[in-house]
């Protein structure tokens, strides 16, 4: 590979050399050119031996002084693909994410591009998994939700017609959606799956976004904000999923919702509370177990509706 990439160069500098003339300018230009060509082979070798010999800290040195000095260099996407993946065997999954962006956009037609847009949208993803973490004074801590994103947001951005995009604008809703209690995140987790059925209207993810924002106005109903407004904007988004995802799994979950939105019957908002219970969507739980308990006089209906708000809200 590397020998192809020496012989275009070289051909490519007699052809610049031929038309430089008698120009001493360029002759000087191509023989510096030369120059750092070699300089670049030389830590590139070097580096490559070290690599084999299990020293990677001097082997990133090598690729990373290529790929800073002599960024255009024949051996540059080869040393800047073997960075990332030491840094990555290193235990430096960020510094390797960043690492192999640069692959992807500095290099775009190099042989590793595939495998580093591979290594890329996995070390986003557990990222957002939380199986990454960051290292403070011997304290871990997850890798922040702005930080998350804007690693998925690349991963979208560097193959934005491939699935990978599709899924990366997803857990980006995801994310949000699941660190934030209400405010900026929980918008901008709503602005993520919008931008999702939008970008990408035939995605497998695109059903359960509308859901998502559906599911989302619900809970917001809930705090604080219960009025008609709130409610139909959450119908709104529940008819979406029927409408535009009729054959999804979640068009029978939107119909239920939607049916259940319609009715003020204290056993059916009870009803709905424990589907939804049972399927883990918390915040939708707590919203029909709240109707029931607003809308009941004392019963063993609404103690069993309080009690479960009590459990389910308990930090």
């Amino acid at each position: 590979m590397i020998s192809i990439k020496h012989a275009a160069f070289v051909f490519a500098t007699s052809l610049f050399l031929s038309s430089c003339g008698e120009n001493p300018d360029a002759a000087q230009l191509a023989s510096k050119t030369r120059a750092g060509e070699s300089t670049a082979q030389g830590f590139y070798n070097r580096g490559t031996a070290a690599e084999k010999a299990g020293k990677y800290g001097r082997a990133m040195k090598d690729f990373k002084t290529i790929t800073s000095k002599y960024p255009l260099s024949p051996v540059a996407a080869d040393a800047a693909y073997r960075r990332a993946k030491l840094l990555e065997r290193d235990g430096e999954p960020l510094e390797a994410f960043e690492a192999y962006d640069a692959v992807l956009t500095k290099y775009p037609a190099s042989d590793h591009y595939a495998e580093s847009m591979m290594r890329q949208e996995t070390i986003a993803h557990q990222a957002a998994q939380g199986h990454i973490k960051n290292s403070f004074v011997g304290f871990k801590s997850r890798i922040s939700v702005t930080k998350t994103t804007e690693m998925l947001g690349k991963v979208r951005d560097n193959a934005p017609r491939a699935a990978s995009a599709e899924r990366a604008q997803f857990v980006i809703g995801e994310v949000r959606q699941s660190h934030g209690s209400g405010g900026n995140d929980i918008a901008l987790a709503i602005s993520a799956f919008r931008q999702l059925t939008r970008d990408y209207p035939d995605s497998k993810y695109a059903p359960e976004a509308q859901y998502r924002i559906a599911t989302i106005l619900l809970a917001q109903s809930n705090d604080g904000n219960q009025d008609a407004a709130n409610l139909d904007r959450a119908k709104l988004a529940f008819d979406d999923v029927l409408i535009r995802y009729p054959s999804s799994k979640r068009a029978a979950d939107a119909k239920l919702a939607i049916s259940k939105l319609s009715s003020g019957d204290i056993q059916q908002s009870y009803d709905v509370a424990e589907f939804y219970r049972k399927k883990g969507q918390t915040s939708s739980a707590l919203f029909y177990y709240g109707e029931a308990v607003r809308k009941s006089k004392p019963s063993p209906l609404r103690s069993r509706a309080q009690a479960w708000i009590n459990k389910l809200s308990a930090p």
